[in-house]
């Protein structure tokens, strides 16, 4: 993810301004504002803006510890993002 100038993040993995939109960093709401939660640190996690909308596109949006969970078993399968995210993304930021 990156959070204010995508133009280093998109040289280094080679993605389009499109793709590196869909990365940026945005501030999830672990419970959110229309269910009582606040604007507090506790309250909000990184999340890039694919993970956040689509956790709230869901009709009951699921708590943070199941949601938690369903993204890393489809991180685990390469299934969570698009085939780029893992064929781009991932080796770029692999530490050896």
């Amino acid at each position: 993810m990156w959070s204010e100038n995508p133009t280093e993040f998109i040289t280094k993995c080679g993605i389009t301004r499109r793709q590196a939109k869909d990365l940026q960093c945005t501030g999830e709401h672990l419970e959110a504002h229309k269910d009582g939660g606040t604007v507090v640190q506790s309250n909000i996690a990184a999340a890039c803006r694919i993970c956040n909308q689509g956790r709230h596109r869901r009709k009951v949006a699921p708590s943070p510890d199941s949601y938690k969970q369903l993204v890393s078993s489809r991180m685990a399968k390469k299934r969570w993002h698009q085939p780029w995210v893992f064929q781009k993304l991932l080796p770029a930021f692999q530490v050896d």
